[in-house]
């Protein structure tokens, strides 16, 4: 009998972490690399193709958040659920191809070329299934093994991109690495779970139904949000502006790593312990303390040196990108982190109607503000926008936690941070404008190095609940005979 009721969230999620840093430092790297070899719109023509396809793929990847919930609750057996998420994926996979075979002239119209439009099926095709073994496998009782083999997938990308990269296949090439990368690590995933799929009973398409039915629309929901900055950008202000976006974003994405790893174990504690009749509060109170753990000092950071950051980094091609972009993308990153932990509770205990009531309300705010901010004010309007639109939402989120469980998730902790980060922003700006002025990656590794270091010392001097779970957290790592 599986024993998710007992996971350990802060051992799985220090656990996870690891994997989520190695994701993040892989795509920073190559998002430089690619930014340096394709510019702006090359690296914006990649980012346009895999947007469009994290949209599609979300049929297959909510029914495999379906199925990551059906298996994590305690003895149900996971052959059957596991076949159903295959044959949706292949249904779906299907009809995606045809689609683009159809209307092939005006895909390779939007997208630049009919390869770079095939490849957006490739990647739904080759995504769709490494989200229903990969979830799969970590629903049996495995987050953190799951995230690291997502971690894998990331090394295994950049390698394959380099090396298209360097066969001279431009943007396409990385689509290419993309797809390939994440066929073979879902294979990895798949045996990695050693769960051979069943042809599924009518009893076990109800019950994928009976959660997929608001997980695929939520996924839909979530994705056209989460996607539609850069294919809004790409309508009002070309591909060029999409690169500045993208540059930007890789470099507040290491703010949803601790967040990310939260949310796995959360997820699939909350379902063991509600599916026994258990209270969640306390792990959700947990979760929501730590969720800006890295997103805040990120925030900070971006704050005393955006355009410092954007040219040392990306090199002198992207000196005039504003630094207001990276500022909001970093903001929109602190707000963004602490929707995890409430959707992963929301879904644990079976309620992701409320999640889909609160994305569809979220994109009906966030689509006509993007236009509307978008068409003067071009990239700015739209990350306005989308930052308004997450404040939105976190405010839902603790209506829904004031009606659901016990009242609003506000914790002393959050604050704690944020005072930390205050402390540190006035370190790395004085150090930048007085002392050590930006102009060299050198220079640029010194002043993030201390600024890392002064927010974790002031967090462990202000925050009596950080030093207690640094002390109780950190032994579960070790050996059992350590």
């Amino acid at each position: 009998m599986k024993d998710t009721p007992s996971l350990s969230i802060g051992r799985e999620a220090l656990l996870s972490v690891g994997s989520k840093a190695l994701m993040a430092a892989i795509g920073f790297g190559g998002i430089v690399i690619f930014a340096n070899v394709l510019g702006d719109v090359g690296l914006g023509q990649y980012r346009t193709v895999i947007a469009a396809a994290f949209v599609l793929t979300q049929l297959p990847a909510g029914v495999a958040t379906a199925v990551k919930k059906r298996v994590s609750e305690v003895s149900v057996a996971p052959a059957e659920f596991f076949g159903l998420g295959l044959l949706v994926h292949a249904a779906f996979s299907a009809l995606v191809l045809l689609g683009f075979v159809v209307f092939e002239p005006a895909a390779a119209d939007y997208f630049g070329t009919a390869e770079l439009a095939y490849g957006v099926v490739a990647v739904t095709a080759a995504l769709g299934f490494f989200n229903v073994a990969n979830r799969l496998y970590s629903g049996i009782g495995h987050p953190a093994a799951s995230s690291w083999l997502d971690a894998v997938r990331s090394v295994l990308t950049f390698l394959l991109q380099l090396l298209f990269l360097w066969l001279g296949m431009a943007a396409f090439g990385l689509v290419a690495g993309l797809a390939a990368a994440t066929a073979v690590t879902g294979v990895f995933s798949w045996l990695a779970a050693r769960v051979s799929p069943a042809a599924p009973t009518v009893e076990t398409a109800k019950r994928v139904y009976e959660f997929a039915r608001w997980s695929v629309p939520n996924g839909l929901l979530t994705n056209t949000y989460q996607s539609a900055d850069p294919l809004i950008i790409k309508w009002l202000a070309g591909a060029g502006a999409v690169g500045v976006y993208t540059v930007a974003l890789n470099l507040v994405v290491p703010a949803s790593m601790f967040a990310g790893s939260i949310r796995d174990a959360l997820s699939v504690k909350s379902s063991g312990v509600d599916s026994v009749g258990g209270s969640v509060r306390f792990d959700l109170a947990n979760a929501v303390s730590y969720a800006g753990l890295l997103a805040i000092p990120i925030f900070f950071g971006a704050l005393a040196i955006p355009n410092a950051l954007l040219t040392t980094v990306f090199g002198p091609s992207f000196a005039d990108a504003p630094g207001l972009a990276l500022v909001g993308l970093a903001l929109y990153q602190v707000l963004n982190v602490y929707r995890l932990p409430f959707e992963a509770v929301i879904e644990g205990t079976d309620r992701p109607g409320i999640i889909f009531r609160v994305n569809a309300a979220v994109l009906v705010l966030y689509l006509p503000l993007a236009f509307a901010l978008g068409t003067p004010f071009d990239l700015l309007g739209v990350i306005a926008a989308t930052v308004i639109s997450e404040a939105a939402r976190v405010a839902a989120y603790q209506y829904v936690a004031h009606v659901e469980y016990g009242g609003i998730v506000v914790t002393r902790p959050i604050g704690e941070q944020a005072l930390a980060g205050a402390v540190m922003f006035a370190v790395v700006w004085t150090l930048a404008e007085f002392a050590v002025p930006v102009r060299s990656w050198v220079q640029l590794l010194l002043v993030v190095g201390v600024g890392a270091a002064v927010y974790f010392l002031a967090l462990l001097a202000v925050s009596s609940h950080f030093r207690e779970t640094i002390r109780h957290t950190v032994p579960q790592l070790l050996p059992a005979d350590a």
